[in-house]
């Protein structure tokens, strides 16, 4: 029995002695491709996190869950998550405090605009009767071959112009006439031709009182509470706090007030100190 234990003593020692070695012991440095496990808190709530049974705890829809993979210090991450996996092992969970400098920055004043929930726009629009576009541009637009005397139709609209002269750039004059009825693709109303001359062709909005409209890209509705010869008063019918996408793949957020409709372009998470819980699952080392 008591060779049997030693014998025993001795593998287990050699086993853990074994067991250790095998361990990954590197840590995370900059060049590193690394796959980490996080979940992000702020205000006092969980925001976001990869790990599919966290979200859906925390209300959180996300079209995929899975670890977020990025290469280390090359500004795929914000800076406080990048400089804060440095030194990490494989299997090690870690809370990272991120503030605003060195995660998605200060709230910028400038990127939040106001506009009153009534508000005035003009009835009459005018636009310019000939128009110069750059040749490559209006060969992107129309296509290559035109000639002088060519009637082109513009793109999502009605509006048909003539090209006049062809250089490096093309002019095109407005070949409508007084009483043309004018729409635009995505434009809340159609417009009617009231004047031409020398310069400029004038339109007047065909919009009535009590119409509802909805503006190109707003999220809101709104409806037409007024019509003068001068203005068309619009009163934005509020809705609850959302967000807009952008094609940048940001959003901005949306607020309605007593009196005014607030667009804030500022990053979500801009001006918050951002808790991080990182569990680092890999490490491929960067080429040295």
């Amino acid at each position: 029995m008591k060779k049997f234990a030693i014998f025993s003593i001795a593998a287990l020692i050699s086993a853990v002695i074994l067991f250790s070695g095998c361990v990954d012991q590197r840590t995370v440095k900059s060049g590193d491709t690394v796959s980490v496990d996080y979940i992000l808190i702020t205000d006092g709530k969980v925001f976001d996190t990869s790990i599919e049974s966290v979200a859906k705890e925390n209300g959180i829809v996300k079209p995929a869950y899975g670890p977020l993979n990025f290469t280390v210090g090359k500004g795929m991450v914000i800076k406080g998550f990048d400089k804060d996996v440095i030194g990490m092992k494989v299997g090690e969970s870690k809370n990272f405090t991120i503030p605003p400098e060195e995660g998605y920055g200060p709230v910028d004043p400038n990127a939040i605009q106001a506009f009153p929930i009534i508000q005035n726009l003009s009835a009459t629009k005018n636009y310019s009767k000939i128009i110069e576009v750059p040749s490559d541009q209006f060969e992107g637009t129309f296509g290559k071959g035109r000639k002088i005397g060519d009637t082109v139709l513009y793109p999502n609209t009605n509006i048909h112009f003539t090209i006049q002269n062809i250089t490096s750039n093309v002019s095109l004059i407005f070949n409508q006439t007084v009483g043309y009825n004018i729409w635009f693709s995505g434009a809340p109303w159609n417009e009617t031709v009231t004047k031409i001359d020398n310069k400029n062709v004038t339109t007047k909005p065909d919009v009535r009182k009590n119409e509802i409209i909805q503006l190109e890209g707003a999220p809101w509705n709104s409806t037409v509470i007024d019509v003068t010869n001068e203005n068309i008063t619009l009163r934005h019918n509020a809705i609850p706090d959302t967000s807009i996408p952008t094609m940048s793949g940001g959003s901005i957020r949306v607020h309605f007030n007593e009196t005014s409709v607030i667009l804030d372009y500022n990053p979500e998470l801009a001006g918050k100190t951002l808790i991080f819980n990182v569990t680092l699952r890999s490490i491929n080392e960067g080429k040295k």
